[in-house]
């Protein structure tokens, strides 16, 4: 039977994930660790190639889920960046919790991997762990994590700015006459919807607003119908969302409560997905810029691979664009005559 990665681990003394590294060839371990790790597999009776062609790149692309269309677009966008590069992908999905998600990591690692971007994982989750990124890191093998900062972890951080895109939002609301305005957003302990409330609530108390309505949900069609009839019933003109999808969701809910839209309450989504324009009212959205993001991801990956054991970590956040259509209005009793 061939010695797993585990026993030859347990058998060196380091990680799984070193053990891979030095099987597969890849950089980042020292001539003393690729050794150790060599000599133990071979006491195990694993056979150990004396040299070995190089590999084409593979880098392991990791996503929630595909069933919201913003991360199948991420998924698409990347594989088109890598291919176009000669890289190779490995592409997971649906990594719930963070148990799947290491799972996911090693199973890239054992694959060959020599990077990794991970979008919106649990690396956005305030208190989650991140034990299993720096398995990674350790290993040698870069990562890149989008959408979401820790500041215990060495990595490439890339975000969309969501303190820009709140201060769109109000900005187009406020124009049209907005002063009662509300925030749908999923759950409030992960970085995008701390970024995105902390600015919301910052821009509304300059406007002498104190205590702004927020409707904590998920992001989700359901949340986003759920969100909707709470903040309609607290008196909103408008209604910022979190995520296109549950924009979607907002529309349907005040629909079901003979809630015009935008003649009664305008409502803002964010990421502007394939089909926001074809929603009634045409959605107007933050377009979230996930081909100039997928591009930074791949070339960050790319060139902290080359010579580099680990990616020096740096943070870039990069400005959504706003995308004006017919889900929002003048605010109710303001003249839309007078709105260019």
């Amino acid at each position: 039977m061939k010695a797993r990665l585990i026993d030859i681990a347990r058998e060196s003394g380091v990680s799984e994930a070193t053990v891979s590294r030095v099987l597969n060839e890849r950089p980042g371990v020292n001539e003393e660790t690729r050794r150790a790790v060599l000599e133990a597999a071979r006491r195990l009776g694993r056979p150990v190639a004396l040299e070995q062609e190089d590999l084409p790149r593979t880098i392991g692309l990791l996503v929630p889920d595909v069933e919201n269309p913003i991360f199948a677009a991420w998924i698409e966008r990347l594989e088109a960046e890598l291919f176009e590069r000669g890289v190779s992908s490995l592409v997971g999905v649906r990594a719930r919790t963070v148990e799947r998600e290491r799972e996911y990591l090693q199973r890239f690692l054992r694959a060959g991997a020599t990077g990794m971007i991970i979008v919106s994982g649990h690396h956005a989750q305030q208190d989650s762990p991140v034990d299993h990124y720096r398995e990674v890191a350790e290993a040698g093998v870069p990562l890149v994590m989008v959408n979401g900062e820790r500041h215990d972890l060495d990595a490439a951080f890339i975000s969309s700015d969501d303190a820009h895109a709140i201060a769109l939002s109000l900005t187009h609301l406020e124009e049209l006459g907005h002063r009662e305005i509300g925030l749908a957003v999923g759950d409030e302990h992960t970085w995008p919807v701390r970024t995105k409330v902390q600015a919301f609530e910052a821009a509304r108390g300059a406007a002498g607003v104190d205590a702004p309505p927020i409707a904590y949900t998920d992001f989700s069609y359901a949340g986003g119908y759920e969100a909707a009839r709470e903040l309609a019933a607290g008196g909103v003109t408008a209604i910022v969302c979190g995520s296109d999808v549950m924009a979607a969701g907002a529309l349907e809910g005040l629909r079901s409560i003979d809630v015009r839209v935008p003649e009664d309450v305008s409502v803002i989504g964010y990421d502007d997905v394939s089909w926001a324009g074809l929603t009634t009212p045409p959605l107007t959205t933050v377009r979230q810029s996930v081909s100039l993001m997928a591009r930074s991801a791949v070339r960050t990956v790319l060139a902290a691979g080359e010579g580099s054991r680990r990616p020096t970590r740096t943070e870039l956040a990069i400005r959504p664009q706003l995308i004006v259509r017919g889900s929002t209005g003048a605010a109710p009793g303001r003249d839309r005559g007078g709105i260019a």
